[in-house]
């Protein structure tokens, strides 16, 4: 085996020029990403049915829980969550809102008798964390009283 030659052409030589101009790895949207995830996790792991939202109000991450419940009354849209019914829209919108100031929690009934219900909480988080994305968090649930009341 030979010994690298100290006077040896460099193998890419515009390596600098080219770290000059490549943006360096999204290493704070990935930490961002995998705090957010852990949280969804451990929701999931729970059995609730968990919405992440973002400090704009828009939802990081739905748990498999959570889309099996949307739908009929609640949606995503522009990444907003959003009720069918104006009044409940209005309600949710409201409460994620709240949340964001970390208001108190909130609870919103969705849908003809408030079969669906979702509880919207703050998540606190320090202000000078540029990796914390997480904000609030909302969690569907049936209102089994008055589901099984209606059947």
């Amino acid at each position: 085996m030979q010994k690298a030659d100290a006077t040896s052409p460099n193998r890419f030589p515009n390596a600098p020029e080219i770290c000059e101009l490549a943006p360096p790895p999204p290493f704070g949207s990935l930490l961002a990403g995998a705090r957010a995830r852990g949280v969804a996790d451990g929701f999931a792991w729970l059995g609730l049915a968990a919405i992440l939202i973002d400090d704009r109000g828009e939802a990081l991450h739905v748990n498999h829980a959570a889309v099996e419940l949307m739908g009929e009354f609640v949606y995503l849209e522009a990444g907003r969550l959003r009720a069918r019914d104006a009044r409940t829209d209005y309600s949710l919108a409201a409460a994620v809102r709240a949340a964001l100031v970390e208001g108190p929690p909130s609870r919103v009934e969705i849908g003809p008798g408030g079969d669906l219900v979702a509880h919207i909480a703050a998540m606190p988080a320090d202000p000078d964390d540029p990796y914390q994305l997480l904000r609030a968090v909302v969690l569907l649930r049936r209102d089994r009283e008055r589901s099984s009341a209606r059947h």
